[in-house]
């Protein structure tokens, strides 16, 4: 007996409640393609990610219905349905989602008459394979390939085929055997949507050491300029303190403060002017003890070139033991484990 004309079966209005029901639980939703996943991969796709992630294999007619259905902003994603797609749901934020999703993608050749989504450039070099037909068949997908030493090598650099051409069958062949995985299999973000806010590709793919390295020179800079404006923190305190203490020193040398703190340093300072002074003058116009002092200075200036370089070798050695300033921010570099 015929089903009743008009009537919808019921695994279809079972498959948009489930739709919507996802959708309304979890904070983070999206959809997903998967063309050209094997089934055994995706299986354990699901596997693997079913403690964290929901996926669900729907039709695209059904998963539109369930958005009409939802209204508001889930009709967002109608947008990005297209092909073969799954719904994914999450609990984890739209980044650590997007990567997840990624961290599915596996390398894997190109295949016979499929459009190439880029450039496949086979680098020259040996191969592994020795004089044989295999020359042959790597020659006729435009590789140039020749043998060397016993061996078949590439012999110079090519790109066999462009992005958005048709791989042509002994192409795929020359690249499978040469091992030429241009391409990753796996479930393919389209968007990803929380609170409304619909996240694409362009927006996830975050270079993470690079926002690391961003925030740490911020940091840097925030700090040299909080300190240069004497702007009190926890954690310029120390470093105006100290500041201010060198300023007040130096202030008080050049201007001959007679403090028992710098007292000795004014000495040093008038020591040093006195020397340079003397040096300026005639032998005639010195007395012993300045021309023994002169000549101890001018015996220190002469030291041997190597004696030099060891000194110079050695301060830089301290200075590489003293914290540096990269130190100041480990605590930075924590939060980001």
């Amino acid at each position: 007996m015929s089903a009743v004309r008009g009537k919808v079966p019921q695994w279809k209005v079972d498959a948009v409640e489930e739709i919507k029901r996802l959708f309304r639980e979890y904070p983070v939703v999206g959809i997903a393609g998967f063309r050209g996943v094997p089934s055994s991969q995706f299986q354990s796709v699901r596997r693997d990610l079913r403690d964290e992630v929901a996926i669900r294999v729907v039709k695209n007619t059904l998963l539109k219905l369930a958005l009409e259905s939802l209204g508001g902003d889930y009709k967002k994603l109608e947008d990005y349905i297209e092909d073969q797609v799954a719904v994914v749901a999450s609990k984890l934020n739209p980044f650590k989602l997007f990567k997840k999703l990624e961290n599915t993608k596996t390398p894997s050749p190109l295949k016979p008459n499929q459009v190439s989504p880029v450039d496949v450039v086979v680098e020259a070099g040996p191969t592994n394979f020795p004089p044989g037909p295999i020359l042959g068949e790597i020659q006729a997908a435009g590789i140039p390939a020749a043998i060397e030493k016993g061996k078949i090598v590439v012999k110079n650099t090519v790109t066999v085929v462009r992005a958005g051409e048709v791989v042509k069958p002994e192409v795929a062949r020359a690249l499978n055997l040469l091992e030429v995985k241009p391409i990753k299999i796996g479930l393919d973000t389209k968007a990803l949507m929380e609170n409304g806010i619909v996240f694409t590709p362009a927006d996830l793919a975050i270079d993470e050491a690079q926002v690391f390295e961003d925030f740490i020179e911020a940091a840097r800079k925030a700090l040299n300029l909080a300190v240069n404006s004497a702007y009190v923190t926890e954690e310029t305190a120390e470093i105006l303190i100290q500041k201010a203490f060198l300023d007040a020193k130096n202030l008080a040398i050049n201007a001959a403060v007679f403090e028992k703190e710098v007292m000795p340093d004014i000495l040093a300072k008038a020591y040093s002017e006195m020397l340079a002074v003397a040096n300026l003058l005639s032998d005639e116009a010195l007395d012993e003890d300045l021309k023994e002092r002169l000549s101890g200075l001018s015996v220190a200036a002469q030291q041997p070139a190597a004696e030099q370089v060891d000194e110079a070798k050695e301060e830089e050695e301290e200075e590489e033991e003293e914290p540096k300033e990269e130190e100041a921010l480990e605590g930075l570099g924590a939060l980001f484990g």
